[in-house]
C-alpha cells in the first residue's frame, strides 16, 4: 500500500454513492487511473472544483496493491481549461479530447507523450478556440503516438513517392498507395491534405492551425482520422457527432 503524488488531467467524473464520485485521471507517469473521491459533492468539500473534468491538477492518490480503484487523498488545482463560462466549441471540443485520450491511454502505464499532447491542445484551444484544424492535429498525433498512423510517404506497391501528390489510404493494409496501384480504391487523400499531414509532425498546435485553410485538405484529413480511429477502436466516439455539428455551424 502506498500514497503517490502525480500531475494529472481530470478526464471524467461520475457519481458513485451519495456525495462520492469516481474520477478518471490522465497522469503523466501512470497513464489513466480511476480513483474514488469521498464527499466531493458536498458543498464544503475540501476538493472544491479541482476534480471537475478538464482540470489540470496535482493529486495525491492512495492505492492498495491489486485494487482497480485508488483513493484521492488531496488535490490541488493548477488550471481549469473550461472555467466557469466555457464556449460551446471548447465544451464539446475538450470533451472529445478527454474521451479520445481515455480510450488511448493505457491504464497504470506511463503515457507522458500523450499527456503533453493533451495539455498542448487544451492550451491552444483555450487561447484561440477549438476548430476543425485543432481537432485534426490532436487526432493525427494521438494516432501516431499509438502506432496507428501508417507511413504514407511512399506507395509500397511500386515505390513511388506519394507524400507530395496525395494517395489512397487502404485501412485494412495500413498503406497509402498511388492512384495507379490503388485503382482509386480507398480513402482519397489529396495533395493539400498530404502536405498538412507531413507538416503536422514539425509544428505546434497553434502553428498547424495557422497553416490550415478551409477546403479539401481538412475534409480529407477528417475522413482519414475518423476512419482510422473507428477501425482501431471498433466504434465511433459518442462525443464527436455533437462536436462536428457545433464546428460546422460555428
Amino acid at each position: 500500500m502506498q500514497a503517490r503524488e502525480t500531475e494529472a488531467i481530470v478526464l471524467r467524473q461520475y457519481a458513485l454513492i451519495g456525495a462520492d464520485c469516481i474520477v478518471v485521471f490522465l497522469t503523466r507517469e501512470l497513464g489513466t487511473l480511476r480513483a474514488v473521491a469521498r464527499g466531493v459533492k458536498k458543498p464544503r468539500s475540501s476538493f472544491g472544483s479541482s476534480l471537475e473534468p478538464l482540470t489540470h491538477v496535482r493529486v495525491q492518490l492512495f492505492a492498495k496493491e491489486g485494487s482497480d480503484l485508488a483513493r484521492v487523498l488531496q488535490c490541488e488545482m493548477m488550471h481549469s481549461y473550461l472555467g466557469k463560462n466555457p464556449t460551446l466549441d471548447r465544451l464539446y471540443g475538450f470533451s472529445y479530447v478527454a474521451e479520445l485520450a481515455q480510450e488511448l491511454a493505457p491504464e497504470n502505464s506511463p503515457s507522458a507523450l500523450l499527456f503533453r499532447l493533451v495539455l498542448a491542445v487544451l492550451e491552444a484551444g483555450e487561447r484561440d478556440g477549438v476548430n476543425h484544424a485543432l481537432v485534426r492535429y490532436f487526432e493525427l498525433w494521438a494516432l501516431k503516438l499509438n502506432g496507428w498512423l501508417p507511413n504514407y510517404d511512399y506507395c509500397p506497391a511500386c515505390g513511388r513517392c506519394v507524400k507530395d501528390d496525395g494517395f489512397y489510404a487502404w485501412l485494412e493494409a495500413g498503406q497509402g498507395r498511388c492512384r495507379a496501384c490503388a485503382e482509386e480504391r480507398g480513402i482519397r487523400i489529396g495533395r493539400e491534405a498530404a502536405s498538412l499531414l507531413r507538416g503536422m509532425l514539425e509544428l505546434s498546435p497553434r502553428q498547424f492551425v495557422s497553416c490550415v485553410q478551409p477546403g479539401a485538405g481538412p475534409r480529407d484529413l477528417e475522413r482519414l482520422t475518423q476512419k482510422l480511429l473507428e477501425w482501431h477502436l471498433e466504434k465511433r466516439l459518442k462525443s464527436y457527432g455533437p462536436l462536428r455539428e457545433i464546428l460546422s455551424n460555428g
